[in-house]
């Protein structure tokens, strides 16, 4: 009998923090009477780390309560890899958890419950800060200033939602061949980001509908490298590429909206508003990026 869930974990060089999730799931899942498996997506371009990520799950696999397998994607891209997994998955749902998460014991019980009396597509669930970082004054204001990290936690009540985070997601198997799967120009290893939120336009733009479930919760581990100012640019120039590959904006939108972000950045300088700040100077990335891959591409039309 196929299972319900298939967990798909597309890795490509966190083998230690990789060892914490699988263990966490045979752990918390492995004896629950709610049928899946666990796909780990090996993305890793070093052949060491390849290898040392195939010997985790061979290491997993001899699991008397968890079926964990290995699937090889040696091409980069995390959509790539997240693809070939659920070619090779058996379940109705696919979940998707990112490497650098921890699940919470209740999730699977929690997303067979949702899935059996909701009608929704797909599930979003909480990315939340760990318990023991929850008041750290350090981490509490980087993230403020640069969120770098998708920490999702929405308002009480909120139950559909207009978009998806892909380190905590899960999707109805049909939904792929509805709208195909994930594109796989975006993403890491690719472009970089938003292969999540491009995906979640498409499944609402087939009609599908995304669902909202606070108790299937995951904790993200704190990466410092993400909350500097290089990992800001970085991550919003990728945006700003991201979004050029599946919204086409125009030169005619692109530079009034760069514009406007240096406008914008400098008034906020002014008034002391750091988020908003901020938030002007991530656009300001991510509009200079879209309009160096526009400027590059005429550039090269007339050559």
């Amino acid at each position: 009998m196929n299972p319900l869930f298939s967990i798909i974990i597309a890795t490509y060089d966190r083998v230690e923090w990789l060892r914490s999730l699988l263990a966490g799931i045979e752990c918390h899942f492995g004896a629950l009477d709610i049928s899946h498996e666990v796909i780990v997506a090996n993305n890793a371009r070093d052949e060491r780390i390849t290898q040392d990520i195939s010997t985790l799950v061979g290491q997993f696999a001899n699991s008397q309560r968890v079926a964990f397998r290995h699937v090889r994607e040696p091409l980069a891209g995390k959509c790539r890899a997240q693809n070939a997994a659920i070619r090779a998955a058996k379940g109705a749902i696919m979940v998707f958890f990112d490497d650098d998460v921890e699940v919470a014991p209740q999730w699977l019980s929690v997303a067979a419950e949702f899935f059996q009396r909701q009608e929704f597509d797909a599930m979003q669930g909480p990315i939340l800060m760990p318990a023991e970082m929850e008041h750290n004054e350090e981490l509490l204001r980087a993230q403020q200033r640069f969120r770098t990290i998708n920490f999702v936690k929405y308002r009480p009540g909120m139950t559909e939602l207009k978009t998806l985070t892909g380190a905590n997601m899960a999707v109805r198997r049909e939904v792929f061949t509805r709208i195909g799967y994930f594109n796989e120009e975006l993403g890491p290893g690719r472009s970089g980001i938003s292969e999540d939120v491009e995906f979640a336009q498409r499944l609402l733009r087939s009609g599908g509908r995304i669902g909202y479930e606070p108790r299937a919760s995951v904790y993200h581990r704190v990466d410092w490298s993400r909350l500097t100012e290089e990992f800001f640019r970085l991550r919003h120039e990728q945006q700003g590429r991201s979004r050029l590959i599946y919204k086409k904006q125009s030169l005619a939108s692109i530079v009034p909206n760069l514009l406007r972000s240096i406008w914008t950045f400098g008034w906020y300088s002014l008034l002391g508003n750091e988020r908003k700040k901020y938030r002007a100077k991530g656009r300001y990335f991510h509009y200079r990026a879209m309009l160096e891959v526009k400027t590059s591409r005429i550039m090269g039309i007339h050559d």
